[in-house]
């Protein structure tokens, strides 16, 4: 109230410095939740870590901002016998206290998801590679099985290698699985990230894999 300003000067500068401070951890915050990575892509994660890790130092820097206001909130509060400002000093404090720890566990918990998020689409990209080069080398297989020859001797070797290679297939069938099994785990861990690179890459590698099935 602006009595209050009045009679409590001191009040219109201590409102200030918390005003600025209360909406710079609203802004911190929001950056904080909306700020989206891809997943399965390490790169973007590992840049995205660093400026994590900036963001930490700096809202550690202002912490001395922080510890000023509650140092003027106690002073303002020990020179004034003004009932209602010392409410309004109190309630302030303990809400910018309060926002402040929000942010800093807000901070602390995307930093330990991003780590998590890194290590598991590394695992992913890793087992990736592996199928599409299991997809690869079935459907060359299949492409080198085109021109069929119908003597005898040929269709019964063709057979026999043609039993060879489903077995293989039953074998190579383990890359895929393990490559779908840490795309469903990056699916279902982050959603509220983009999974579009791990869903678009997953489903050309079972189409290409089926597709070497039913041949």
């Amino acid at each position: 109230p602006s009595s209050l300003l009045v009679e409590v000067p001191s009040l219109a500068d201590f409102n200030k410095a918390w005003a600025e401070l209360t909406d710079w951890l609203a802004l911190l915050d929001h950056v904080i939740k909306t700020q989206i990575v891809t997943v399965g892509d390490p790169e973007e994660i590992s840049d995205m870590l660093v400026k994590q890790k900036a963001t930490l130092q700096d809202l550690e820097r202002r912490h001395s901002q922080l510890e000023e206001l509650i140092t003027a909130a106690q002073n303002l509060k020990n020179k004034t016998s003004n009932h209602e400002a010392r409410i309004i000093i109190t309630e302030r404090i303990e809400k910018i206290q309060s926002q402040w720890e929000e942010v800093y566990s807000h901070l602390q918990a995307r930093n330990q998801q991003l780590q998590e998020m890194l290590k598991d689409s590394n695992q992913w990209v890793e087992a990736k590679l592996e199928a599409e080069k299991v997809v690869g080398k079935a459907k060359a297989k299949l492409e080198a099985w085109k021109d069929i020859s119908y003597t005898v001797d040929a269709l019964k070797k063709q057979n026999t290698d043609l039993k060879q290679f489903v077995k293989e297939l039953r074998q190579l069938q383990i890359n895929v699985d393990v490559a779908n099994e840490l795309a469903r785990k990056l699916l279902r861990d982050y959603p509220a990230d983009d999974t579009r690179k791990v869903e678009l890459m997953t489903d050309s590698i079972n189409a290409s894999w089926a597709g070497v099935n039913k041949r």
